[in-house]
């Protein structure tokens, strides 16, 4: 499922940049997820206490919060934490600071759930 994932977001940030404006937001909510697809580069930011791996981890989390509307995360949020990907509770859940988490939730649901893009 991870590596589905991973190919899938990949192929969709490529298909979708083609420097139109229309598909501007479409890229940049893909972009904003990406940062899952790299194990390796997660470990570095862990290592660092990097402020991108905080990020990291409230976005798991808060992507958690989406189980029930999109079942397939529960499983995929199992396997980023079996990848190492650490998940934590923001401070402020209320007021979390991430756009489109909405568009983000049904993108990554939509990278699980399709072969299209591989």
């Amino acid at each position: 499922m991870y590596n589905q994932f991973c190919r899938n977001l990949k192929n969709f940030i490529r298909i979708n940049f083609h420097g139109n404006f229309d598909n501007s937001l479409r890229v940049k909510i893909a972009e904003d997820i990406i940062h899952l697809t790299d194990v390796e580069a997660y470990k570095v930011y862990k290592k660092r206490n990097d402020p991108l791996y905080r990020k990291i981890g409230e976005f798991i989390y808060i992507l958690s919060k989406y189980k029930n509307k999109y079942p397939s995360l529960n499983r995929f949020i199992w396997e980023l934490w079996a990848y190492g990907f650490d998940i934590i509770e923001p401070e402020d859940l209320q007021n979390h600071n991430i756009k489109h988490m909405d568009e983000k939730a049904k993108l990554v649901d939509l990278m699980l759930s399709t072969h299209y893009f591989a």
